[in-house]
């Protein structure tokens, strides 16, 4: 107590990972696996490149000195190994010393030495094979000889077209590992920078990976991942996740249904993650939030997507999402908004009844004292009146209407416009032959919708007003019975031209928003309902030029032929309740009298 609060944790501390651990490992036994066989290619590379050059040397000396005229002339003169040596060599070792290979021996056919590295080798049979240079081919192998292994080179001397020597050039295994020992340094400063490399990107990538992680083993990333799916797709309300570039990152399930995209397992979902949110092919008028969203909060932000009203609230997904992502939820206002609305129509139902039954104590107390009056006449008079008086405006609406979804919906608008001292007149004109079972061939949802949005806002606009406080409703059908008429007129202020061809637009609203309550959206969802069921809905004035009456034209089912193939057009049930020259059935419903 008395203290600051602490900061909440944006995400749980890191803690120590054996995925982690075992994945460094990993990366460092791979790198140097890695290292070290590559190291091992170079170096036998190194080797194999000395041996071959090793190959080409011996094999261009010894073709070199098998026509050089100072070895063809001494052999052509011939004599005995002593004369021979004495003359050859001096020769190979002035060429051996020159080249820096390690032997040069010439030898007669029979493999006799006259020249070799170590003088006391002179005179002695050669090691090695000269069978391919007898053939008269040059050959090169390796072989162990008085020197150690090595690589040779053996070609035949040819004088006059004869073989008269052969001549044999070899390099010492050793001197070409020392050779290639002149690479090691640098293969081996390569492979020590392969794995420093290789250590610390390791290093690197452990910490990111952790840091990513949060240290969580892959079990608790699976149950992580499990529970996240789980919550996402059952939780109630739609859930956009947006990253500061405007692309969609995540979409629940009740998001998808709220705003009419198909589903994650379709071809064509357009509700990928990546994909720009204004490519998602919404209604324009949720779009039109949600990309105000991207820049700004929002709260409780009404959108019309087809005709389902959505608060729409975006906030910040903070630090940890990435820069600018943003959080949207969707919520379905359209059955809250029929929750509330039953909930108002009810209490004004109680309130009504309430002020009912007070009313009627004062006329039943009246009937008793006029009877103990013996005046059993007025008695049965108020007791009459009373009577009618407790039905109400809703029973004469209900013996008015043939649909009995619109009978019961008018029934209780007749109440609550009683209640705020508004005449309310309902007049079904419709032809019931037209009408199969004497019912609106509609949904009930669409009839509430349409009706029920069009009578509370024209007894809105009336009520409070000084002078006259009417609602008419006028249901008829059309002359060739093809056409259902709904009008709805009122005694307001009417509606001017320039503005009825806004009235329909989401948002839109002639009237002030106390409280905060979201106005244009009834019009909005009559006018895409007509349009769904192929009608319209149209604006204008009352005939005397006062007022407003708002029109709805929906298409009814062709009715069915006679056998003889004939139709007979139902008869014109009659103009509209706003034309005077027409009488129409009013049941009108005079304010509630307050105790």
């Amino acid at each position: 107590a008395g203290g600051a609060p602490r900061p909440l944790r944006s995400s749980p501390p890191l803690r120590r990972s054996r995925l982690v651990r075992r994945l460094f490992l990993l990366q460092v036994v791979t790198v140097l696996l890695t290292v070290g066989g590559l190291a091992a290619l170079g170096g036998y590379g190194a080797v194999r490149l000395e041996h071959d050059a090793a190959g080409r040397l011996t094999t261009g000396i010894a073709l070199a000195l098998a026509s050089d005229p100072e070895v063809v002339t001494a052999v052509r003169d011939g004599g005995d190994v002593a004369t021979l040596s004495a003359r050859l060599q001096p020769v190979a070792e002035r060429v051996r010393r020159a080249t820096s290979t390690s032997f040069i021996v010439v030898m007669s056919p029979q493999g006799i030495r006259y020249s070799h590295y170590n003088p006391g080798e002179i005179g002695l049979p050669y090691q090695g094979n000269i069978v391919p240079a007898l053939a008269g081919r040059t050959s090169t192998e390796v072989y162990t000889g008085t020197l150690g292994p090595s690589v040779r080179t053996v070609t035949p001397v040819l004088v006059d077209g004869r073989i008269a020597a052969v001549i044999s050039v070899g390099v010492l295994q050793t001197r070409i590992s020392d050779l290639a020992l002149r690479s090691l340094p640098g293969i081996v400063a390569a492979a020590a920078m392969a794995v420093l490399v290789g250590s610390g990107l390791a290093v690197l990538l452990a910490r990111r990976l952790r840091r990513q992680t949060l240290g969580l083993e892959p079990e608790d990333i699976t149950a992580a991942y499990t529970h996240h799916e789980a919550v996402l797709h059952a939780v109630g309300e739609g859930l956009l996740v947006v990253d500061g570039d405007g692309r969609l990152v995540v979409v629940n399930s009740e998001a998808r249904r709220l705003l009419g995209l198909p589903g994650h397992d379709s071809p064509d979902d357009p509700a990928v993650p990546g994909r720009p949110l204004a490519g998602l092919g919404m209604d324009p008028a949720v779009a039109a939030v949600l990309t105000s969203g991207l820049r700004s909060d929002l709260r409780d932000r009404a959108a019309l997507a087809g005709e389902r009203v959505l608060l729409v609230n975006s906030r910040h997904a903070g630090p940890a999402a990435g820069p600018g992502t943003r959080v949207f939820t969707l919520r379905d206002r359209t059955e809250l908004a029929g929750v509330l609305r039953e909930r108002d129509e009810a209490r004004d139902t109680v309130a009504a009844l309430s002020g009912q039954a007070h009313e009627f104590g004062n006329r039943l107390q009246t009937v008793l004292t006029l009877i103990e009056l013996g005046d059993t006449a007025d008695a049965a008079a108020a007791g009459t009146a009373a009577l009618d008086r407790t039905r109400g405006p809703g029973a004469r609406v209900v013996a008015e209407v043939y649909d009995p979804v619109l009978a019961a919906l008018l029934a209780d608008k007749a109440w609550q416009a009683a209640e705020n001292d508004v005449t309310f007149a309902v007049t079904d004109a419709c032809d019931p032959d037209v009408l199969p079972e004497l019912r609106l061939p509609f949904a009930a949802d669409d009839l509430v919708s349409l009706v029920g949005n069009l009578v509370d806002n024209a007894v809105e606009v009336v009520t409070g007003r000084a002078g006259e406080r009417s609602v008419a409703v006028v249901l008829r059908t059309g002359p060739d019975g093809r056409e259902l008429l709904l009008e709805v007129a009122d005694s307001g202020p009417g509606v001017p031209p320039d503005t009825a061809r806004e009235l329909f637009t989401f948002g839109f609203s002639t009237r002030a928003t106390p409280g905060g309550r979201p106005r244009g959206i009834g019009l909005a969802l009559v006018d895409r309902i007509a349009r769904r069921l192929g009608g319209s809905v149209t604006v204008g004035a009352r005939d005397d030029g006062s007022g407003a009456v708002f029109t709805v034209r929906l298409p009814l089912p062709a009715e069915p032929s006679g056998d003889d193939g004939d139709t007979v057009p139902p008869e014109d049930p009659g103009a509209p309740l706003h034309r005077p020259d027409v009488a129409v059935h009013r049941a009108e419903t005079p304010a509630t009298d307050r105790a």
